[in-house]
C-alpha cells in the first residue's frame, strides 16, 4: 500500500470561486499524485474565501482538523497547490514543523517538499513563508491603490449595495472575467434616507430617536427586524448618498480607526445617479454630527465655556423647551436652564388631571431675577424671528432644482447611449446565431442545435430586458424634459420659512434658531437677541 495524500485547496475570495468550487487547484493535485505511483489519493481539505493572511493559525478551522488528523495518523502527506495555499504568515513555519514532526509530508506542487529536519530547512521555510507575507502586503497595497482610483473615477468597488440601493450589472467585465456591477437607486428606500437626513439636520434628532421613529413609523430597514442607532448612524455617514462614493474610511491601527472625513478619498466628480440627498445637506449632517461629539468630549463647566454660547447646533432637541442653550441670563451671564414642571391633582368627581408649567431658570447667584415663564420668553423671540424670516421671504431653490434634474438627464442620457449599443451588439448576436441553426442542422456547425437554441433564447431574453430598461428611460427623459413638470417641481421645493417655523415642532423650531440666533440675553424687563445673519 502506497503512501496515504491528503490534499489542500485554498482560495481568499469568493471570486476567486468557480460555481462554489476550487476545480483547477484539484486537477493540478491530480496530476501530480498520477505521477508518484507510490500515493495513493486519500481525501481533501477545502478552504473557501478564507485568508491565510488576515486568519492565524488558530482561526482556520480546516488546519486544525488536519493537525488532528495527524495526530491519529489518519493520512501520511498533505499536499498543496503553494506553499502560500498553507499559510502567509512567519508562523505557518512552525505550523509545518509541526505536521513533520507528526510524520507527516508536507508537499507542494510548486515549491516540492518542506521538510524541517534540518536548521537550513527550517530556515529556509521560515523565509518562504515570510516572503508569503510580503506578496500579500504587496497584493493588498495593490488593491487598495486599484480600489482608490476606481473611487476617484466614481466607480463601485464590491461589497454589499448601501441601504437605499442595489446592485445591477455595468455592463462591463474586469480584467479577471468577472461582471462588474454599479449601484442603482431603490426609490422607497431612498425616500427613508431622504427622510433619516431630514430628522437629523432639520429637527435635530440623534441617531437613537430616529431609529425610534422609523420602527414607530413601521418603517422595514435593510437587514435586521428594527432599526437600529449603528444603521441610522452608518447612513448618515456614508457620503455615497450626496453622489460622491468613497474609501479609506478606515484605517488598521491596532484595531478599526475610522479616520476624519478630511482624509477619505472621495469620486473626483459628483455621480449624478446615485445623488439621494444635495451635498449641502449631507455636510450640514456631519457639522452636526461633530458638533455634538465635540459637546460630549467636553464636560460640565468645560462644556459651558466652551459650547454653551455660540454654538450653531443644539445638543438635543428634545424636551418643550426651545430656547435652551441660546438664552443666557443678563445679570451674571449663566445659561438659563430647564425649570419646568407637571402639576397634578384630582377634582372633587375624582378626574386626575396634569398640566405642564414651562419655565427657564438662571443658576447662578447674581441676585436678579431667577425665572422666566416659557410663553412670556419664547413668544417674544419667536415673534422677532417670525418678523426676520418675513423680510426674507421664501427661499427660491428652482435654480438647485434645475441643475439637479440637468445632471440627472445627462446620467440617463449616457445610460440611454449604452443601452442602445447594448441592443445593437444583441441584435447582432441574435442574426449570427440564428444563420447558424442550418449548419447545425446539416452537422456543419461547432455548435449543437440544443446548444443553439440556448444560445438564442438567452440572447432574446437580455434584449428584451435592455428594450424594457430604454422603455423606462426613453419615459424618464421625457417627464425631465417637460418644462411644466420641472416648473411645477421647483416650485415644490422652495420653502416658506416663516410658515414652517410656525407649524413646525419644538425640534425643528430649535435647529431653525440655532442656524438663525447666536444668543437672548434676558434680564427683567428686556430681551436682547443677537442674530449670526442679518
Amino acid at each position: 500500500m502506497g503512501k496515504r495524500v491528503r490534499t489542500l485547496l485554498r482560495v481568499s475570495s469568493r471570486q476567486q470561486l468557480h460555481d462554489g468550487d476550487i476545480p483547477i487547484q484539484r486537477a493540478e493535485a491530480a496530476d501530480y499524485i498520477a505521477k508518484r505511483p507510490d500515493w495513493v489519493f486519500d481525501g481533501e481539505y477545502m478552504e473557501k474565501a478564507v485568508s491565510a493572511y488576515k486568519n492565524s493559525v488558530e482561526e482556520r478551522e480546516v488546519l486544525q482538523e488536519i493537525l488532528a488528523d495527524a495526530e491519529e495518523k489518519k493520512f501520511d502527506v498533505l499536499l498543496t497547490y503553494m506553499s502560500d495555499r498553507i499559510g502567509r504568515q512567519e508562523e505557518y513555519s512552525f505550523y509545518v514543523a509541526a505536521l513533520n514532526r507528526l510524520g507527516i509530508e508536507v508537499w507542494t506542487i510548486k515549491d516540492g517538499q518542506l521538510k524541517t529536519q534540518e536548521h537550513v530547512d527550517k530556515l529556509l521555510n521560515y523565509i518562504r513563508f515570510w516572503q508569503n507575507e510580503g506578496e500579500s502586503k504587496k497584493t493588498g497595497m495593490r488593491v487598495r491603490d486599484t480600489q482608490k482610483e476606481m473611487v476617484k473615477a466614481g466607480k463601485f468597488v464590491g461589497g454589499r449595495a448601501p441601504f437605499g440601493y442595489r446592485l445591477v450589472p455595468s455592463g462591463m467585465v474586469s480584467n479577471h472575467g468577472r461582471l462588474l456591477k454599479k449601484l442603482e437607486i431603490v426609490a422607497p428606500q431612498a425616500d427613508t434616507v431622504r427622510m433619516i437626513y431630514r430628522l437629523a439636520v432639520h429637527e435635530g434628532m440623534g441617531y437613537e430617536r430616529i431609529a425610534k421613529e422609523l420602527n414607530r413609523q413601521g418603517i422595514p430597514p435593510a437587514a435586521s427586524a428594527q432599526w437600529k442607532a449603528a444603521a441610522v448612524r452608518g447612513i448618515l455617514l456614508n457620503p455615497v448618498y450626496m453622489g460622491y462614493p468613497a474609501i479609506n474610511r478606515r484605517v488598521n491601527r491596532n484595531g478599526s480607526v475610522r479616520l476624519d472625513r478630511r482624509e477619505w478619498v472621495y469620486a473626483e466628480k459628483q455621480v449624478a445617479e446615485l445623488v439621494i440627498v444635495s451635498k449641502r445637506v449631507w455636510e450640514q449632517a456631519q457639522e452636526i454630527r461633530e458638533a455634538r461629539k465635540a459637546k460630549t468630549a467636553a464636560s460640565g463647566e468645560q462644556a459651558a465655556r466652551l459650547y454653551g454660547e455660540g454654538s450653531h447646533v443644539p445638543f438635543t432637541t428634545s424636551g418643550r423647551l426651545a430656547l435652551t442653550g441660546l438664552a443666557f441670563c443678563g445679570n451674571c451671564g449663566s445659561p438659563l436652564r430647564n425649570g419646568s414642571y407637571w402639576n397634578r391633582w384630582t377634582t372633587k368627581a375624582g378626574e386626575r388631571k396634569i398640566s405642564f408649567t414651562g419655565r427657564y431658570i438662571c443658576g447662578g447667584k447674581c441676585g436678579g431675577r431667577s425665572s422666566y415663564p416659557q410663553d412670556y420668553l419664547e413668544n417674544a423671540v419667536f415673534g422677532v424671528v417670525e418678523r426676520f424670516l418675513e423680510r426674507v421671504g421664501p427661499l427660491d431653490m428652482a435654480e438647485e432644482w434645475k441643475e439637479r434634474i440637468r445632471r440627472q438627464r445627462e446620467a440617463v442620457e449616457k445610460e440611454q447611449k449604452a443601452l442602445e449599443r447594448e441592443v445593437a451588439a444583441l441584435r447582432q448576436d441574435i442574426r449570427t446565431f440564428e444563420a447558424e441553426i442550418p449548419e447545425a442542422l446539416r452537422g456543419n456547425s461547432c455548435f449543437t442545435v440544443e446548444k443553439l437554441s440556448s444560445l438564442l433564447g438567452d440572447k432574446e431574453r437580455m434584449l428584451a430586458e435592455c428594450r424594457e430598461k430604454a422603455e423606462e428611460n426613453r419615459k424618464k427623459l421625457e417627464r425631465m424634459t417637460d418644462s411644466g413638470t420641472a416648473a411645477k417641481e421647483a416650485a415644490a421645493v422652495s420653502r416658506d420659512w416663516k410658515q414652517e417655523f410656525r407649524e413646525g415642532d419644538t425640534a425643528f423650531r430649535r435647529m431653525l434658531l440655532f442656524l438663525l440666533l447666536e444668543k437672548v440675553t434676558v434680564t427683567d424687563g428686556q430681551i436682547r437677541i443677537r442674530f449670526r445673519v442679518v
